[in-house]
């Protein structure tokens, strides 16, 4: 009986035996078999079949022109050079490599686990496209495979498959290249890794990581920026999180319109996969040129920053900005030296509220331009749509040369986050300006204002001084140049008053602000004849668009005044048209339009001017005192140049004046000719110098002048007075500032008393007047010597009428009336016979003809 349980457990032990011989034999065949596989495989053999599949499933190009080396054990692990493959049905290149090296642990892959035990790779180009469409260069290969139908149909639950982990020791890779060409995000630029380098990757691993990068964008705008330093991450796969500690980024380059940029970023920042929360963070610019403007030594710190976009919130904690650079140039070519900062102990918003401390700082500018004040608020309010800051409060102080400025600002302040837009309610301004050059100056203003990044709007009340002002109006941004809309309406501006003038120069409006009176200052005015090399500048008409209108009850500037000002204004690319300038001015109402081109520095103006004060206008807009009376003045010019000069030389147009009861200012023509006797005597021309102190009376004067390439000319002179008529033709020298002019006057009448019978003398005798030299120093000289021989041939005739007249036995003389010598005092030149003054007087039934009349009107004729 014992004997059978002994056999059976022998028996066992035998086939176990068999069994194990057989597996480690089949082992030992695989072993071998795999061997032989590892040791005869060839990958190489296989690229016509992978560049066939991609071009069967892809339509795309591949090509290989390196060795592909695959290991299978221990690792498996790959390594191919000289890859490029082609975008999707075209040639052009979509991905390149030059070199990549992978290796798997083959063990861990069979878990589910990825782990990587190195990746590395050179050269490698690729390119990005996404259309307007929304179609991308990579659609193909990112297809879920629903050419193959969807998947069929399982009845009860899909069990859970565990996901995959992720587990790389290390990656390196050099040269690494990414074009984008994005029409959706207007993105346009080449990201570049020259270097980056890792320590081991894996889920709630923190690993080390050294970079190099390189940013190159032309849309949507020029950017040029290279990043290189160090940082540690940690990544969550779980809950697709991730952690940056350790920060240390250095970058610089330009971000358009910002050049020779330099930062620094050192810190934390971490996405736990809703918000950004960063902390504690310091980003230091050290150094930034925007314009002429340069920014050094600013940081921007905070303990702790939560921003959630989905989620409505922000956190601020401690965050602090220090501002300082170098603002323009200075007057004296230096730079002013400005520095800000501010302070924002804590800040918590969310969807409903808002809580937190209230903000303060301080600024500083130093220079030719100095100021310095202080700011702050009272604690904040509202939610994540609307952050209102109320009781923002600004205090200042400051000066620009000798002026002086000081005041404050006031306002409750909502900023929207989500519109960057602000709105400043409660507005309230108020400073003083003090100026050696003009009188002080106490500006309030209120309303409120709403700005933002494409647009801004105002509605305001204030006073300079005591002369009220209301502004209302819109600006909008982003399309070009700022485009405005401004109504404005004063009841006095004296700009006089707002800007100071130059030294040794006239620093304001004659006649206090309110006087109807014209302006006419006592000493020549403070804007003589502008040098003619002073350029025209009308650049800073390209600077903005808009439409102005303004209404005044007095306009004043200097020694210019308009009462009931009204203009209308509108400025589009570079051209300022002005439709409208209506007012009363110089005792008088004027009515004009202009306009002003900056690209071809072409001006125009049209100007009608009715009841004027000739002489105050004269002196108010040239400094010039050579006319007086009242009456109309039209004007149609227009002219272009880069300096002044070359404007005053190619004035084109028509200019007239109508006055009445006026005069000529620096010589009295009455008194030249009854200087006449002594005049003659001598037979030479008389110059004369202006003289302000003398002037030649009218009761009624008229002329015009048409101007071209700067010089007018003028012949339809008439100037009427009691005792004159003066006509004349000549030419004004505009560029030159030069006038030659020739007037004639006709003595018609001699006053009674002292000097009348010197004049009587010249009676029908016309008697040139050359006015010649510049507009400053006009010389007259009166023609004596072409007098005399006017008066030399009237005695002449005289003589001869005498002798004829004895040779045919008459009194010639008598029955030419007396005319060509011993004329009365009253009768005109060549007058007929019957004129006033007369020896024969008309009739009221004259008798017939007589011989001896027929005569002595052929012989009137003759003489004639």
């Amino acid at each position: 009986m014992g004997y059978e349980p002994q056999k059976v457990t022998a028996m066992k032990r035998l086939w176990i035996r068999r069994v194990a011989l057989a597996i480690g034999g089949l082992l030992l065949l695989l072993l071998l078999a795999v061997g032989v596989l590892v040791a005869t495989f060839d990958a190489n053999r296989y690229k016509p079949l992978a560049i066939d599949y991609v071009k069967s499933h892809y339509d795309r190009e591949l090509a290989i022109d390196g060795p592909i080396e695959l290991t299978l054990f221990p690792r498996l692990a790959a390594k191919v050079t000289k890859v490029r493959l082609s975008e999707h049905g075209r040639a052009d290149e979509f991905v390149a490599v030059d070199d990549a090296s992978l290796s798997l642990q083959l063990w861990p892959l069979l878990q589910k686990r990825l782990v990587v035990d190195r990746v590395s790779a050179r050269g490698v180009r690729a390119v990005y496209e996404r259309k307007a469409d929304g179609s991308r260069n990579i659609d193909d290969l990112v297809a879920s495979g629903a050419a193959s139908g969807p998947a069929p149909a399982v009845p009860g639950p899909t069990p859970a498959s565990p996901a995959l982990q992720f587990d790389v020791s290390a990656v390196d890779l050099a040269d690494i290249q990414l074009r984008l060409r994005d029409e959706m995000a207007k993105l346009d630029g080449t990201v570049a890794l020259p270097s980056f380098k890792s320590g081991r990757l894996a889920d709630s691993v923190a690993t080390p990581i050294t970079l190099r990068a390189d940013v190159q964008l032309t849309a949507p705008r020029a950017i040029h920026l290279q990043f290189a330093g160090s940082l540690t991450l940690k990544p969550d796969f779980a809950s697709n999180a991730v952690a940056l500690t350790d920060i240390k980024l250095d970058a610089d380059g330009d971000a358009a319109p910002v050049s020779a940029l330099k930062l620094a970023l050192t810190g934390a920042v971490a996405w736990d996969g809703q918000a950004l929360k960063a902390g504690p963070l310091q980003l230091t610019v050290n150094s930034a040129t925007v314009g002429a403007n340069t920014l050094a030594a600013s940081t921007l710190e905070a303990d702790r920053v939560v921003f959630s976009p989905s989620g409505e919130k922000l956190e601020l904690a401690a965050l602090t900005l220090k501002l300082a650079g170098k603002l323009g140039k200075g007057d004296k070519g230096g730079n002013d030296v400005f520095a800000l900062s501010l302070a924002w102990p804590k800040l918590a918003v969310d969807a409903r509220s808002l809580s937190g401390d209230a903000l303060s700082g301080d600024f500083k500018l130093s220079g030719a331009n100095a100021i310095a004040g202080t700011f702050r608020s009272r604690a904040p309010s509202g939610n994540f749509d609307a952050l209102a800051l109320p009781g923002v409060a600004i205090d200042f102080k400051g000066s620009a040369g000798p002026r002086k400025v000081d005041g404050s600002f006031g306002a409750d302040v909502v900023l929207r986050i989500a519109k960057k837009t602000a709105a400043f309610e409660k507005l309230v301004v108020r400073a003083n300006l003090a100026d050696p050059a003009l009188q002080p100056l106490r500006i309030s203003v209120d309303g409120k204002a709403n700005a933002g990044v494409e647009s801004a709007d105002w509605n305001l009340k204030g006073a300079f001084n005591d002369n009220r002002f209301e502004s209302s109006g819109s600006a909008a941004f982003g399309k070009g140049v700022p485009n405005l809309k401004v109504d404005a309406r004063f009841d006095d501006l004296d700009l006089g008053n707002l800007l100071a003038a130059d030294k040794g120069k006239a620093t304001g409006a004659a006649g206090a602000v309110g006087s109807a009176a014209p302006v006419a200052p006592a000493a020549p005015p403070a804007l003589g004849p502008t040098p003619a090399e002073m350029p025209i500048a009308l650049d800073g008409l390209r600077a903005l668009d808009g439409q102005f209108k303004l209404t005044a009850g007095a306009l004043a500037f200097r020694q210019y005044r308009i009462d009931s000002a009204q203009v209308d204004a509108a400025l589009s690319g570079g051209t300022l048209r002005v439709s409208r300038v209506a007012g009363r001015a110089w005792g008088g109402s004027i009515q004009g339009s202009g306009s002003a081109e900056a690209g071809s520095r072409r001006v125009a103006v049209k100007l009608v001017a009715d009841g004027i004060d000739v002489n105050a206008m004269l002196k108010a807009m040239s400094g010039k005192d050579l006319l007086e009376g009242t009456g109309r003045v039209t004007a149609d010019v227009r002219s272009n140049g880069a300096t002044v000069g070359a404007v005053r030389s190619n004035v084109d147009g028509r200019v007239s004046l109508d006055l009445r009861d006026g005069a000529i200012k620096g010589i009295d023509l009455a008194k030249a000719f009854r200087q006449a006797k002594s005049a003659l005597t001598g037979k030479l021309d008389a110059a004369v110098r202006s003289d302000g102190g003398e002037k030649t009376d009218f009761t009624a004067l008229s002329a015009t002048a048409n101007i071209v390439n700067g010089v007018g000319t003028s012949d339809d002179l008439q100037l009427k007075s009691p005792f004159l008529r003066i006509g004349g033709a000549g030419r004004f020298d505009i560029g030159r500032g030069l006038i030659d002019y020739t007037a004639r006057a006709t003595v018609i009448a001699a006053p009674t008393g002292q000097g009348g019978a010197d004049l009587n003398a010249l009676r029908g005798i016309t008697v040139p007047v050359a006015l010649s030299g510049p507009f400053e120093a006009i010389a007259w000289k009166i023609g004596w010597s072409e007098v005399a021989l006017q008066l030399a041939e009237n005695q002449l005739k005289g003589k001869l009428g005498e002798r004829l007249g004895k040779q045919l036995g008459i009194d010639l003389p008598g029955l030419l009336g007396g005319r060509m010598q011993n004329a009365p005092a009253n009768a005109p030149p060549n007058a007929p016979p019957g004129a006033p003054g007369n020896a024969e007087a008309p009739s009221a039934n004259p008798p017939p003809a007589k011989p001896r009349d027929l005569l002595r009107n052929e012989l009137n004729r003759l003489f004639r």
